[in-house]
């Protein structure tokens, strides 16, 4: 096993951690003749930017559904890192014990120039991963798992995460905070600079961003997100998909707002009444839908009470 007792309480203490060397060399050599295969060019580019950037290198694939980027893939090797045992593991161990289901299983290659070669403001990742919001409740603890196929230094736009010892907040209720409204979120950011074959994971409850490369270099990562499979209202491949990522408007919103009780559990909501429903999640989907009328969630409560 190469996810240890020290990661879990790193990751329960910080809100993410990185495992180095989590693939074998072998491993990582099987997937990389995989990506040269699907993504011609990527892999020589990251691995020496004189051998000039690939074909179609400033287009972007990673929000289209329909993209080679998406799993499944041709090859064994990258459907084999989707379903990794000791993922299904972990996000099981973190969901209290309940099944899980992986969600989403992204390749993110990226360069300089490349559209998402930006300074990202800090954020969470649960706009598109639940149409509600996400409590400090285990029993809807989603995680994700971000594979790096080639290395991943300063230069080349590392993650940014602050970990959650430096934000004290009884709730996570702004899911985007910009630098003037959130400085101490920056100040303490930590980047991870990974080599070639580690993984990094966080949940859905930790602030990070994406930063700008600082050279003409790339870099190959591959995003795998796993949710508890009881709750309806969580996966980004359902309808929480909509409910806006830093590129796109929050297009969800609006109808989320204007519609009722009865139809926003027709379509996956946490319905009145639900054990969801507590002091904290009722301010926080009050905060990301200050529209909708939280009666029915107040009263739903105070009866289960």
């Amino acid at each position: 096993m190469k996810i240890t007792q020290h990661h879990i309480d790193h990751y329960k203490t910080h809100g993410y951690v990185a495992v180095e060397n989590f693939l074998t060399a072998k491993q990582l050599e099987a997937i990389r003749d995989e990506l040269r295969e699907l993504m011609p060019g990527w892999v020589e580019f990251c691995d020496n930017p004189e051998n000039g950037k690939p074909p179609n290198w400033d287009q972007d694939g990673y929000f289209n559904d329909d993209s080679e980027t998406k799993f499944p893939y041709p090859g064994k090797i990258l459907n084999s890192m989707v379903t990794h045992p000791e993922f299904r593991a972990f996000a099981k161990m973190m969901a209290n014990g309940q099944d899980v289901r992986c969600d989403e299983s992204s390749l993110s290659l990226k360069c300089q120039g490349h559209p998402r070669d930006e300074d990202q403001v800090m954020h969470c990742d649960y706009g598109n991963h639940t149409l509600a919001y996400p409590p400090d409740n285990s029993d809807y603890w989603q995680t994700t798992f971000v594979l790096f196929y080639t290395n991943v230094d300063l230069n080349h736009a590392p993650t940014a995460i602050c970990p959650k010892t430096y934000y004290s907040d009884d709730y996570i209720l702004s899911r985007v905070c910009s630098r003037a409204d959130r400085p101490e979120l920056y100040a303490n950011e930590i980047k991870a600079t990974v080599s070639a074959g580690s993984v990094l994971m966080y949940s859905h409850r930790t602030y990070h961003r994406g930063t700008k490369f600082l050279k003409d270099v790339g870099r190959i990562g591959h995003w795998i997100s796993y949710s508890p499979t009881a709750w309806q209202w969580l996966g980004r491949d359902g309808l929480s998909k909509s409910g806006g990522n830093l590129r796109g408007p929050e297009i969800l919103r609006p109808w989320m707002e204007s519609a009722t009780a009865e139809e926003r559990t027709a379509m996956g909501f946490p319905p009145p009444g639900h054990p969801y429903w507590c002091e904290e999640t009722i301010a926080g989907v009050s905060a990301r839908y200050p529209g909708m009328d939280m009666t029915p969630y107040k009263l739903g409560r105070v009866r289960a009470n």
